[in-house]
């Protein structure tokens, strides 16, 4: 039977932080283990199997934090350009007076 890639990144987060003194710094010690918990409850699965799926989480990490960082890009331009052009402000139009 095969397991998706979100079953296998769910145990080993399971897995992990059942054994990892600091999630997010494990040891190689404890990354093995970890491994192993997962290659036990899922038959089937290779350690390999369990790096595959955390690189490709890690690589679609990535292109989201890139993706992200585009649009930040975009809306800080957005920004700045209409600083420049606020009524009242140098390069903005004038102020409009209610009567």
């Amino acid at each position: 039977m095969a397991f998706s890639r979100d079953e296998i990144l769910k145990a080993w987060d399971e897995a992990i932080g059942s054994v990892a003194r600091k999630r997010d710094d494990p040891t190689d010690e404890e990354i093995a283990a970890a491994s192993a918990i997962v290659c036990a409850n899922f038959p089937g699965v290779t350690p390999d199997d369990v790096r595959e799926a955390l690189r490709a989480s890690v690589e679609e990490l990535q292109g989201d934090v890139a993706a992200l960082d585009r649009v930040l890009q975009i809306l800080e331009s957005t920004v700045k350009e209409r600083e420049r052009t606020l009524p009242g402000l140098p390069g903005g139009p004038p102020l409009k007076r209610r009567d």
